[in-house]
Parts: structure tokens; sequence; C-alpha cells
């Protein structure tokens, strides 16, 4: 059964009510925001494709602005908030989904109730943005355009050193998904679906040194909504350790076992077992005043037989990946499934305004059938942030791929070039 928007209506009737009777004086009323406009160039697309499918060099002009209210009355909270992500000058582009247009859509709408006793915190209920841990498995966008919502229930509460978080959710698909519309940035109404559900348990440690996230998503097709029929556990623990003063070490190791089909298709309708992982990990050092500078390694099972009845790729179900894999949208940057990424990465913070990061990741696939190359390439990435005053943030970056054997394939065998330049004021 499809829950629609009509969901969103209900719940903002039902805040505006509960305000009603209250006197002004006994509210406390806020608003925040932001406005970000971003440019975007790319120069041969990273993936092999031909010049039918796409063309060599990509042009993005993205808006994003957000606007969110927040209302609270002795226990209770109410949360409004409105986001709105457009692009222009990339007519025709193949890359452009829903997770860069979603026009002048409420991503988030709740109700949280807390300090219920000594170990429960609060309740939560209506439509949500979460981030949870190190955003790789769920995460609120910051450089892509457009966000993840969940509709749902929150239970926030604390034991014995731990903050815990028990939810049940169902994804916020966005609408139009069809390419005609996303390129004149049409709107439609997200809406979730009672067919797909995301809940599970996340838990930190109040040290912050640990972080669990068991997490199970179950969904079935419908001609509503196409999915791959996934029934899976994800399991993550995430632990961070500083010693020696200036040195710290993190590393996440995540399993997931379960059911899925290869495809959203609808004619395939062959279940097949789930055994996939992924670690990150880092360690690094504070090696002068401004400057941390660490050694990474990213890595994610693959899959080299698709005939087979097991799917080893991972599935980072809604994590995040440009803080280790570069910037997406344009640049699209590689999926956090089939691949072996070491790498080293440099911070340096300048006079309370200037932030530099330059990164380097070698790049290979996991898994490649016999006698096909596996090496992706060399990505160098720098990004400079310039704070020019409180509200407003400068920034500007890039990426370039000396591409590997395994994308000197296609149309567009060269390296890849992308540079981007954006400003976002904050309110």
């Amino acid at each position: 059964m499809e829950k629609s928007s009509a969901s969103a209506s209900g719940l903002l009737v039902a805040m505006a009510c509960l305000a009603m009777p209250l006197k002004a004086e006994s509210l406390d009323i806020n608003y925040s925001g932001s406005v970000r406009m971003r440019y975007e160039t790319l120069n041969n697309p990273i993936f092999p494709t031909n010049e039918d499918t796409r063309e060599k060099t990509n042009e993005r002009l993205s808006t994003r602005i957000r606007l969110k209210g927040e209302a609270v009355y002795q226990n209770w909270q109410a949360v409004a908030e409105i986001e709105d992500s457009r692009v222009y000058l990339d007519d025709n582009d193949p890359t452009l989904k829903s997770a860069q247009v979603n026009t002048l859509e409420p991503v988030q709408f709740y109700i949280t109730y807390k300090g219920i006793n000594e170990y429960l915190d609060s309740v939560t209920v209506g439509r949500v943005t979460l981030d949870h841990g190190s955003r790789r498995l769920m995460g609120r966008t910051r450089f892509r355009n457009a966000t993840n919502s969940f509709e749902g229930a929150l239970v926030d509460g604390h034991w014995s050193g731990w903050n815990v978080r028990g939810f049940y959710l169902l994804p916020v698909s966005r609408f139009p998904f069809d390419a005609p519309s996303l390129d004149d940035n049409k709107r439609a109404f997200d809406k979730s679906f009672s067919n797909q559900k995301f809940f599970g348990i996340y838990a930190e440690s109040q040290d912050d040194a640990w972080k669990i996230h068991s997490y199970w998503l179950k969904e079935s097709g419908t001609e509503a909504l196409a999915t791959k029929n996934r029934d899976l556990f994800t399991l993550s623990v995430d632990y961070s350790k500083t010693f020696f003063k200036d040195w710290k070490y993190n590393i996440e190791a995540i399993g997931q076992t379960g059911q899925a089909r290869q495809s959203a298709s609808a004619s395939d309708l062959d279940d097949k077992d789930v055994t996939a992982w992924m670690v990150h990990s880092h360690i690094g050092k504070q090696i002068s005043a401004s400057t941390f500078l660490r050694a990474e390694i990213d890595a994610a099972s693959g899959d080299n037989n698709t005939d087979d009845a097991t799917i080893r790729g991972f599935d980072s179900l809604y994590g995040l990946r440009r803080f280790d894999f570069g910037p997406t949208d344009v640049y699209q940057a590689f999926p956090r499934s089939n691949i072996l990424a070491p790498g080293l990465r440099g911070v340096t913070k300048l006079n309370g305004a200037h932030t530099i990061m330059v990164g380097y990741k070698g790049l290979w696939l996991h898994k490649v059938p016999e006698g096909e190359n596996d090496f992706l390439g060399h990505q160098v990435e720098f990004r400079w942030r310039y704070q020019a005053h409180k509200p407003l943030r400068v920034e500007i970056g890039g990426a370039y791929l000396a591409k590997g054997s395994a994308l000197q394939a296609g149309a567009y065998p060269d390296d890849s070039l992308y540079a981007y330049t954006g400003l976002m004021y904050s309110f």
C-alpha cells in the first residue's frame, strides 16, 4: 500500500493545531537556513561510455535552498524543513538523477517529546533526515544536492554509558525521476511506500570511542516502486582511539547478509544469497599546529560473477561516499562496492578562516572476471574553503584521475579532470 504525501499534510495540520491554543510568549521559535550555488565542470567521464550516451565534457550549475523552522514548548519540539534543489546547464545529461534535483520538498516535518524518564530521552514521529556515526550507512547529504529522508518513529535513550537509538522508518523515494522532468526541474511530492522498510538500532558510547549500527532493510517490488527485493541485515562496528597525544586511529568493519535480486527489473525473479563486507581504517598525526596528516584505506567486497547464486557486492544502504572517494554529482566518484583504495589525506586550517584539503588514492577493483584488468587509476583531490565571514563560505575544489587500464575503454579513455566552485550563505 502506498503512503503518499497526504501524511505530510496531516502532520503539518496536527502541528499547527497543537500550537494554536498556546500563548505566543510560551513558545521558543527559531529559524535557520542556507542558500548554496555551485558550478561544476568535467572533462572526460570517469567510467567507460560511448558518444551516443554522453558528451566528453559536462557542465552543471546547481542551486540548493534550505529553510528550517523549529518550535519548542516545554517537553515538545516541532520541526519543519523545506529543501529546493535544482540544476541548470546540463540538458540531456544521463547522470542527472533525483539525487541532484528535488524541487520544493518538505524533507523534514516531525514532532519530538523529550525527557520521558531516567533512561528514555525522547520519542520522535514524522519525516526526518539522519546522521549516524561515520555516515557510511546513513547520512544527511552535504556535497550532494538532494537529501535522503525517512518517515516513521525514533526512540532515543541512554543506558550504562551508551546513547542508544531504535528506529522504524520508511525510506522516502524522490519524485519525479524521469529524465525530461529532471531536466526541467519539475516538482512532485516525494513518497514513502509500506513495502520498503528500514529499521534497527544505532548505539554510540558516551566517550565517542565506539559506534555500533545494526540495520535491517526489507523491501518488495511493486508496479509503483521497482526494487531489488532486498532483505538485508547489516552490522557495523566502528572504533576510534587517540594515543601518544597527537595520533588518531579509526577502524570501521561492516558485514552484510541476506537475500536480494541482481536487478530491479520486473522480469528478474531470482532471489540470491547476499554475503558482503566493507572496511575503512585510517591512522594519522597532528604534524603541526595547523595540519593533520593521515594514511587511510577503503575496501569493499565485489562480485565477478553475476550468474552464480550469491551476490557479493556491498550495498551501502543510505550512506554517503564523498568524504572517502571524492566529489559526487557531476564527477560521480567511485561507488562503495568492489573496490580497494589506499591513500593519504592532509587537512590544514589557517587563521580560523581557511581550510585546505589534499588527498590521494590508488584505486583497484576488488574482484574482476578472469583475464580482465583491475587497476582503476590514481586520483588526486583538492579542496579549499574560505569562511569569508560568519554566514558566507566560499569553496573551490577539484579532482584529477589518471586512469588505469580498467577504465581505458570506450569513447573517452583519457584522464578525467574535474573542478568546481561554490558559495553558501547560512543564516
